[in-house]
Order: C-alpha cells, then structure tokens, then sequence
C-alpha cells in the first residue's frame, strides 16, 4: 500500500514537472480515425491520465467480479461438505462385536 502511495506520488511529480517544461506546447494529436490540430500537451497529459484510470477502473471491477464469483462458488461448495459432515455426524452408530459374556 505504501509502496502503490510512494510510486502514484512520483508520477504525480513527474506529470506536473513535465506539464510546467511544455508549457504552450501545442501538437497534432491522431486518435483513432480523427486527427486534432494545435492541441496544448496539458490537454493531451490529461486525457492520457484520465483515459489510464478509467482503463484501470474497469480492470479492477473486472477483477472485483471474478473474485466475487469465486467467492460464491468456494462458499457453495463449503455449504455443500458442512451438509454431508452434518449427515455423517448424524448416522446412526453401527453395533460393533459384543464382548463375550
């Protein structure tokens, strides 16, 4: 967690250092089938950083959705095996060999 803190906190620095060197810096942006002309870089730094944390979102929700199905699957089978434990606790004891009297 401290690490995940440290490193989002260096590519914050990093961001804002570069964004104050290019500033007024404008661009031809391509993306996908339409081309921007005389686009600033801090627009461009920004949709690129806003477009990874969406992109990183949906892969932690992706993540979020099959760790709950195996959740629901691992508790289904744990229900399952507590019902037989229960059914063999309750069986009947078997008479073994009488003593001889």
């Amino acid at each position: 967690m401290i690490v995940r803190g440290v490193i989002l906190l260096i590519g914050l620095i990093g961001m804002a250092w570069l964004a104050t060197e290019n500033a007024g810096t404008r661009l031809t942006m391509k993306l996908f089938t339409r081309t921007f002309y005389d686009v600033e870089l801090n627009v461009i730094l920004a949709f690129t950083f806003f477009a990874g944390l969406l992109v990183s979102a949906i892969a932690a929700w992706i993540r979020e959705a099959q760790l709950a199905i195996a959740l629901m699957k691992e508790r289904k089978t744990t229900r399952k095996l507590r019902e037989e434990l229960e059914a063999l606790r309750n069986l009947p004891l078997e008479d073994g060999p009488t003593a001889p009297e």
